[in-house]
């Protein structure tokens, strides 16, 4: 598939998941995935409360939105750089070097298992 009509596509979808999670609130709906992890041992993933948490980013509850999943909310300039960064790999290669480097790819990897700790032990 071009280049070209995956970024579209990719877009595409992404304004559908925003639209369908501006709609319903997976807190009160059957519709969303309920979390494997946390349903077989009862500890909270790293990701536990990124639906909610991106729900309510979209309803301009930023509060809320933190409280459900703040690691979520604080990595979305991350995941932004990332895309870009990849988007734009060949007009602007250090930045495409700086978002694959291992240094931050382990920074992030520690960062999630920090995340996934602090969330368990202290009830966050």
């Amino acid at each position: 598939m071009p280049r070209k009509a995956a970024i579209i596509i990719g877009i595409a979808g992404i304004i559908l998941l925003l639209a369908v999670y501006t709609v319903f609130d997976p807190s009160e709906t059957a519709y969303f995935p309920k979390c494997p992890f946390f349903w077989l041992t009862g500890l909270k993933c790293p990701g536990c409360g990124s639906q909610r948490a991106m729900h309510q980013l979209l309803t301009l509850h930023f509060g809320e939105a933190f409280r459900n999943n703040a690691f979520m909310v604080i990595a979305i300039p991350l995941i932004l750089f990332l895309l870009v960064a990849e988007l734009f790999r060949d007009r602007w290669p250090r930045l495409n070097r700086l978002g694959n480097s291992p240094t931050l790819s382990w920074s992030i990897l520690a960062a999630v298992l920090l995340w996934w700790l602090l969330r368990n032990l202290l009830g966050i």
